[in-house]
């Protein structure tokens, strides 16, 4: 089963797009690096994002992670911020 079919049978409101976004923001991909990814505007992404936010009552990438049940390795949460 791919990670598509699992995400939009998981978040069935969301667009095939939508999820699209939802697969680039769980590997941690900036906007602009999602933006060339799929060959869309930066603008696009961030509109894509807000109606994910909305329709999943979230307010952030990172809890867009957590609902999706991606978490940040042990090593990265005690390790000093990369610069």
């Amino acid at each position: 089963m791919s990670k598509h079919f699992s995400l939009s049978k998981r978040f069935p409101s969301l667009s095939r797009r939508e999820i699209e976004v939802c697969s680039l923001v769980a590997g941690r991909l900036s906007t602009s690096e999602i933006a060339m990814c799929l060959s869309i505007a930066n603008r696009t992404v961030e509109k894509h994002l807000e109606s994910i936010f909305e329709k999943l009552a979230i307010h952030s990438r990172e809890e867009l992670r957590l609902k999706m049940g991606v978490h940040l390795p042990l090593e990265m949460l005690h390790s000093p911020k990369r610069t």
